[in-house]
């Protein structure tokens, strides 16, 4: 540390120097920091492995990293100055003379956007700096009309920049150490200074910058000071599909080490080539910082999770003066307990650094994991078995705060990822924390980690940054810095060189460079390797161990798992989850457990990544792009692909991941002569035999358990299956009544994550052979009267009376018992429309398909006729012309005289080549119908092409309950598969909806609000290039709005029931044009036809529900 006196004389040269308007101390001109390729930082320490120093071997063992004697936390409030162009910066805050007493307050971690300073932006793949769409400085040029002109250029006019300040105390006995300050993450580029005087340089924001300010701090209160530029050069190699915002994002803090110090260390802890032993070496970097020659010792221990020293070794070094030198240890491990994301076995490392009679100058410790990660013949072994990444992308967002996490929301995250079978991870696009990679090896996750380099808005062509050689060390530094800090961690398996940057010299020098560097010798990645002549996913550029393509559909994973390739094929995107999507995950996962080479995949993605704002009534919703700033860049919603909302909450597609990812497959074989079901019991796991869990079945029909069936351990082995058998002896089996078994599996004792009794697997096999159809007869009423006029239809008896709209070929009065069940009016009526999902939207929908929104609106009634079939039944048969799809439509209603309609559709065949979002029909129940009961799958949102984990069951809920709340509002709230459906008021009466055809079911969904309230517009303009005809132009409706929240949508005072054959499925392998698999659309081209029965009660209780819909369930 420097004197007080020699640290005033630098503050007073500072001071007497600032004649220039743009001179600060010690840095003459930014832009030779921030546009220069060349300079990607200045003065700042060399990356390396992760560790805390500590005084005593005892301390490093039992204390966290915060706990350390030389550790102080600078996190906290700063004061701020923000500006928004670096010209009116402020030049020499950096003095501790100067007053920043009148300057903002701001949180350190935190984005400066979050906290009110500047504009967030978000954009998917142009720079937010330099987008031809929207550009926000006239200085950035285009050529080809949308690539930057002069990459590494950046706004003068328009750059952000945020100033910090704060003093903090250093004690005295800090005095004799080598003094760091870490700056966790800082984007994009920034100065630091202390006490004055500059010190150093760095951009690259999602690694540590960490400078020796030994020289610069003093004992007592010292100032240090950051200035930091939100767009640099380095920000070309920033261009993720995230929130682009500003600040210090991690922790900032000072530790201390002593003059001979460890410097950095790498372990090599794998396995030998029998799987069986562990394989150790320790290379210990010393540094010593004073001129006189040191003799030292270093040694080693390995201790098991039991607290045993199973291995030690020490080493005499000698040192030279300002030297440096490396010590290397091996050992061999026998029958070592191995590391993998099923058993993350961990054993502690400790490091002691002693003088030459013993004494600790400096001790470190750090789990590590035994395990061994390579490819062979095609295939990615982890401890020599070959493993399935479950995997999802994950980044870090808070919708409080930004892009800072605190370590309980990363336990969030890692806990939801244990409870739903996720086993791995990729780090979109960015390394993350050092606690997150601990956390992993300690939990158990896999983890890609991937560098901080995305040049998306340059593309992949001829523009590409990757092609061009003096952007080489840009993109190598980032590589390498990321290797040497996250070297040592066990759940580290795959290094990923970046994400959407093109590909040539620059990721074959990143490349060469890792497997340089990586003793361990982990796969690297990267997901766009294809060759500039012919690129095949088959003969992928050299520089990718692993096939990690982006958005194949279930079709390809299909074609590449038929064939045999020489690398792994483990997409790193791909069941793109946008808003209301992941449709055929299960197909997915169906087509992966067929082929060896496929090893997973990685979704797209975890969390919602909307932030919080409140709107001028104070009311909160999630904000997305476009919601900040006028004429911003923005890609609106598109940030929001999350399996989980931005606040965790689970989104329905999350059960259906959990399904599809499960590790035990229960698949039925049918019943055999001694009534037993045979199920066969697959072992998915990697590592964990199936002795390991508990078991049990129970057979099930409308709602109860009817036996419950206990089950032996058993085991299977990993990759295995067996078959078991299942009495269903002591049912009475009754006619009319469907029966399910059910089985799962539940973790036999608790892990340090999942607790004793956890249910990891699941499965529901229909009894089908046990159903027995027996004709029910019904009491059909009393005799029916008809009165008909020109304008209307009405069909009544003494607790019945329907009243039809001729003219619009609806239902407009529904009265039982003297009680109205329709609201305003709207009886069923033909809709064939929903609100557009974000794939919809993507796939175009509202332009391809609108003809059949334009039938919804505008279908006219061509003829209606009544008939007596008998006394108690009337026929009305009604017939429409459909617009625009150019067909027709019937639909024949039988009206009993104890109030039933049964209502059958049919929708004749089009030339129209677009499929249907929906054939249905919708109406609206007063509210007061709000209690919601079915027989159908559930009890969780479904969709044809995502209800595996939804299973039919008999599910009591509100109408309130049944909307989710997606950021982006869109179709929600369906329900497949459905029997019946009741909706009653508080007093018991109400309505229920029965299917004709059992095994169909039907589609439902009943919110309080109408459909339009999640479409973009009510009418036909969508804001398209062809205007809609004048006759089709609905009255009152409000222009098209993509930019709908959740604090638009509001309860109203109704109940829309929709009642569908089916919709569409939601799709999932893209939200940019992929529409739903062939399986799971609606072809116009054939005649498609279905029927319901509504059917209205005064006793709604459980067991008449029930009894009332099997008289209907045949």
């Amino acid at each position: 540390m420097r004197s007080k006196a020699f640290l005033s004389t630098i503050i007073l040269v500072v001071s007497s120097q600032v004649t220039n308007a743009q001179f600060q101390n010690g840095v003459d001109d930014i832009w030779q920091y921030i546009e220069n390729i060349q300079v990607i930082s200045e003065n700042k320490e060399p990356a390396h492995a992760s560790f805390t120093s500590f005084t005593t071997v005892v301390n490093s063992q039992k204390k966290g990293a915060t706990e350390a004697k030389y550790y102080q936390n600078l996190d906290g409030t700063w004061k701020f100055n923000w500006v928004r162009a670096p010209k009116d910066r402020p030049l020499t805050f950096m003095n501790p003379a100067e007053s920043v007493a009148d300057w903002d307050d701001i949180k350190v971690p935190a984005n400066w956007e979050v906290e009110g300073f500047g504009i967030p932006i978000y954009e998917n793949h142009q720079y937010e700096f330099s987008d031809f769409n929207a550009p926000v400085s006239d200085e950035m040029k285009f050529v080809d009309r949308i690539y930057p002109a002069n990459p590494g250029q950046v706004p003068h006019d328009y750059n952000p920049v945020g100033s910090y300040r704060r003093d903090f105390e250093l004690a005295e006995d800090w005095d004799g150490n080598q003094i760091f300050l870490h700056i966790g993450a800082m984007k994009s580029g920034g100065f630091l200074w202390v006490n004055g005087a500059y010190v150093g340089y760095s951009q690259g924001s999602k690694l540590p910058a960490e400078f020796d300010v030994t020289e610069y701090v003093k004992t007592g209160k010292n100032t240090v000071a950051l200035q930091i530029h939100r767009w640099t050069d380095g920000s070309y190699l920033e261009c993720q599909d995230f929130w682009r915002i500003s600040g210090i994002e991690r922790s900032v803090y000072l530790y201390a080490q002593p003059k001979t110090r460890i410097q950095d260390f790498e372990v090599v802890s794998t396995l030998d080539g029998a799987y069986l032993d562990g394989v150790f070496e320790l290379s210990v970097d010393l540094k010593n910082h004073s001129a006189k020659a040191q003799k030292i010792k270093v040694a080693y221990s390995l201790i098991d999770a039991q607290g045993n020293k199973i291995k030690e070794g020490l080493s005499a070094v000698s040192m030279d003066g300002e030297g440096k030198v490396t010590t290397d240890f091996s050992s061999t491990v026998e029958n070592v307990k191995q590391w993998s994301a099923e058993y993350p076995n961990l054993y502690t490392l400790q490091i002691d650094l002693q003088d030459k009679k013993g004494n600790t100058l400096e001790a470190t410790s750090r789990k590590i994991g035994f395990r061994s990660v390579e490819i062979k013949k095609g295939l990615l072994l982890i401890n020599g078995v070959r493993v399935t990444l479950k995997g999802v992308n994950t980044q870090e967002n808070d919708p409080e705060t930004g892009h800072v996490m605190s370590e309980e929301l990363i336990m969030t995250d890692i806990r939801l990822w244990k409870e739903n079978n996720i086993n791995a991870v990729r780090l979109s696009h960015y390394p993350r924390g050092r606690r997150f990679y601990e956390l992993c090896d300690e939990y158990g996750l896999y983890v890609v980690d991937e560098a901080n380099i995305e040049s998306h808005g340059m593309y992949y062509g001829k523009y590409s940054l990757a092609k061009k050689a003096d952007w080489e060390n840009s993109h190598v530094d980032r590589m390498t810095r990321m290797v040497a800090r996250d070297k040592n961690h066990p759940s580290v398996v795959i290094w990923s060189m970046g994400n959407e940057a093109g590909n040539g010299v620059n990721f074959y020098a990143g490349y060469n460079a890792i497997k340089a560097m990586d003793k361990s010798k982990r796969p690297v990645q990267y997901e766009r390797p294809y060759k500039d002549n012919d690129g095949s996913l088959f003969d992928m550029d050299w520089d990718t161990d692993i096939i990690v393509p982006q958005y194949p559909s279930p079709a390809r994973f299909e074609q590449v798992g038929q064939t045999q390739t020489d690398r792994p094929y483990i997409p790193s995107e791909y069941a793109h989850a946008m808003g209301n999507s992941t449709g055929n995950f299960q197909d997915y996962w169906d087509i992966i457990e067929k082929y060896d080479n496929l090893q997973g995949g990685f979704i797209w993605d975890w969390v919602d990544q909307s932030i919080w704002d409140t709107d001028e009534n104070w009311e909160r919703f999630y904000a997305y792009g476009g919601d900040y700033g006028e004429g911003m860049p923005s890609d609106n919603s598109f940030l929001n692909n999350g399996i989980v909302f931005p606040d965790r909450k689970a989104q329905p597609a999350l059960f259906e991941v959990k399904k599809a990812h499960e590790f035990i497959n229960f698949k039925s074989q049918g019943i055999n002569r001694q009534n037993e079901l045979r199920v066969l019991v697959e072992n998915l796991y990697d590592f964990t035999d199936l002795d390991q869990f508990d078991f049990a079945a129970e057979v099930k029909a409308d709602g109860k358990v009817l036996k419950s069936i206990s089950l032996d351990d058993f085991k299977v082995e990993m990759h295995t299956g067996k078959l078991i058998r299942l009495p269903l002896d002591g049912v009475d089996f009754s006619p009319n009544t469907e029966y399910f078994l059910e089985i799962n599996a539940v973790t036999k004792t608790a892990s340090n994550i999942l607790p004793k009794g956890f249910e990891v697997a699941h499965e529901q096999i229909a009894l089908e052979n046990k159903f027995k159809a027996e004709k029910i007869a019904l009491d059909k009423g009393t005799a029916l009267s008809i009165v008909e006029d020109e304008l209307s239809i009405i069909v009544a008896n003494e607790v019945l009376t329907i009243l039809f709209d001729k003219a619009k070929g609806q239902i407009t009065s529904y009265q039982f018992e003297g009680a109205e069940l329709l609201m305003d009016g709207n009886g069923p009526k033909p809709n064939f429309w929903r609100p557009p999902t974000d794939n919809d939207l993507g796939s175009r929908m509202t332009t391809r398909n609108i003809e059949w929104k334009k039938a919804s609106l505008f279908a006219s009634v061509t003829s209606i006729k009544t008939i007596q079939k008998e006394s108690n039944q009337v026929d009305v048969e009604i017939d429409y012309s459909l617009p625009g799809v150019e067909t027709t439509m019937s639909s024949n209603y039988s009206i009993l005289g104890n109030g039933v309609i049964h209502i059958v559709n049919e929708l004749g065949a089009t030339e129209y080549p677009a499929d249907l979002p929906r054939f249905g029909m919708r109406l609206q129940l007063p509210k007061k119908y709000d209690q919601f009961t079915y027989y159908g799958r559930g009890p969780w949102e479904n969709y044809q092409d995502r209800k595996a984990s939804a299973f039919i069951d008999l599910y009591e809920s509100t109408v309130a309950e049944q909307y989710v709340p997606y950021v982006r509002p869109q179709e929600n709230g369906n329900r497949t598969d459905v029997r019946w459906a009741a909706l009653k008021s508080s007093n018991g009466s109400g309505l229920m909806i029965a299917t004709d055809d059992r095994l169909r079911g039907l589609g439902i969904s009943a919110l309080h609000m109408p459909n339009e309230a999640f479409d973009l517009t009510a009418g036909l303009d969508y804001g398209g290039e062809t205007p809609v005809a004048a006759k089709y132009v609905l009255a009152g409706a409000s222009p098209a709005n993509p930019s709908k929240h959740i604090n638009d949508i509001k309860e109203q005072d109704l109940v829309q029931l929709n009642i569908d054959m089916l919709q569409r499925g939601v799709a999932g392998d893209n939200s940019w044009g992929a529409r739903p698999q062939q399986q799971y659309q609606i072809k116009g081209n054939k005649i498609q036809q279905y029927g319901f029965f509504l059917i209205p009660f005064t006793n709604g209780n459980l067991d008449n529900l029930i009894k009332k819909g099997k008289g209907y369930l045949n």
